[in-house]
């Protein structure tokens, strides 16, 4: 029944966004200054040695996305609707409901990788200006990392410290964020020719990260990463995510507009079909 909680937080955000409340910013404040960060803070102070390379990993394969991206378009928000993924809000609880704690420091490092690419390169291609560090460092998840870095040399008191705190916070983390979600996609009106435009890229970006994560996993063996190659079923379930979120907020401060709403959405609702047949079959072969 855990596979279905993170649809019932979504349920919630939508059932939300069909009253007078105008929680989105609030909500979005909490989750991207408070416990998104304290969850980076945590894993990467306790599981950093088994995180450094799915970071990395992670920003590479953004980086090739957004190449593949603009081989068809030059449109900033379209390439970064196919290369930014919604690894957090909806990979997290996800991963987490289909295979445990595990799970969650391979998708919360992705996660870390997505947003320092994301926020750097997404500022960068919609404002038009060139990569700015000083703003890059910043961000919450940049933040978030260095921060859990310089804690590692007191990973034992920090997991002790952690023991109720860090629980609560991913819960908040998938909760929010999936709300979030919901709220948006109530508040968005697709039509089914939106759907089929949507299909195409999910599709193509699908099979391009299945390519990536299968090269990745065979690294991985080769070099004994063995918390890669023991989590290849949470690796794959990258290929299923849609654009995030976060794409709607960069587009709105820098350019004034909301396009990426309607993709992000119908993304969102394909993306939720593709994981739910996935998790059945995950659940069948076991």
């Amino acid at each position: 029944m855990t596979i279905f909680l993170p649809l019932g937080y979504l349920l919630v955000g939508w059932l939300i966004g069909q009253t007078s409340w105008d929680i989105k910013t609030l909500a979005s404040t909490l989750l991207t200054r408070l416990f998104i960060p304290l969850v980076i803070v945590f894993n990467i102070a306790t599981h950093f040695s088994s995180m450094s390379g799915i970071i990395i990993a992670t920003a590479l394969a953004m980086l090739i996305l957004l190449g593949v991206s603009r081989l068809f378009t030059r449109d900033p928000v379209l390439n970064l609707c196919f290369c930014y993924l919604n690894i957090g809000w909806l990979g997290l609880p996800v991963a987490t409901a289909l295979f445990g704690n595990e799970a969650a420091v391979i998708i919360i490092a992705a996660y870390v990788g997505s947003s320092i690419m994301g926020n750097s390169v997404g500022a960068g291609m919609l404002s038009g200006n060139a990569f700015n560090l000083k703003k890059l460092i910043q961000t919450p998840p940049v933040i978030a990392l260095a921060v859990g870095i310089l804690l590692i040399p007191f990973s034992r008191e920090v997991e002790s410290l952690g023991v109720e705190i860090y629980p609560f916070a991913k819960f908040m983390m998938s909760f929010l964020g999936m709300a979030i979600l919901g709220i948006w996609l109530s508040k968005i009106k697709v039509r089914a020719v939106d759907f089929r435009r949507e299909l195409k890229p999910f599709l193509l970006r699908s099979a391009v990260m299945a390519i990536l994560v299968t090269l990745m996993w065979m690294f991985a063996r080769y070099i004994h990463q063995t918390t890669v190659v023991n989590n290849a079923p949470t690796l794959y379930l990258l290929c299923l995510l849609p654009p995030a979120a976060n794409i709607i907020v960069l587009e709105t401060h820098y350019l004034g507009s909301g396009r990426s709403a309607r993709p992000i959405s119908c993304g969102t609702c394909i993306s939720i079909v593709a994981i739910a047949l996935y998790a059945g079959a995950i659940t069948l072969s076991h």
